[in-house]
């Protein structure tokens, strides 16, 4: 419960900027509504985090909807915006597992995680793989 208040009232304060060595995949947002529901989700996003769930097991998410979320360094839009992206924890050791099945399954969007962070973010839209700042080629 205290991490929980703690990380809203971080979201809702400051600027949270995810590392990445690449600067198109830092994502930054300020303002208040950070989000863990699945209700604000898009249908394809909520489907995509199902098929997860239902290969790997519950996952814990760490951020669905983000209002105002912008790309560090872009200005563009995040997914997070409008309910196209999900960030989560993996079940206890299979993150990669996940990772793996993503790049050989996800067809429809992003994939992507972070140096020093240990969630997984997922996202629909165009496909990419960034695996610790680093894109990746993934099979078609």
């Amino acid at each position: 419960m205290i991490t929980r208040l703690c990380l809203a009232l971080v979201s809702a304060f400051c600027v949270v900027a995810f590392a990445t060595g690449d600067a198109e995949a830092r994502v930054s947002y300020s303002g208040g509504g950070a989000s863990t529901s699945r209700s604000c989700l898009t249908g394809s996003t909520r489907a995509l985090l199902n098929r997860i769930e239902a290969r790997f097991g519950t996952v814990q998410i760490v951020s669905t909807c983000r209002p105002g979320a912008r790309i560090r360094g872009t200005g563009k839009v995040s997914k997070h915006a409008s309910g196209q992206a999900v960030d989560f924890h993996a079940p206890r050791g299979k993150k990669a597992e996940i990772v793996r099945w993503l790049m050989a399954n996800h067809s429809a969007g992003g994939t992507m995680t972070y140096p020093g962070m240990n969630h997984i973010h997922v996202d629909i839209g165009y496909r990419f793989v960034s695996l610790a700042g680093r894109r990746v080629r993934a099979r078609a």
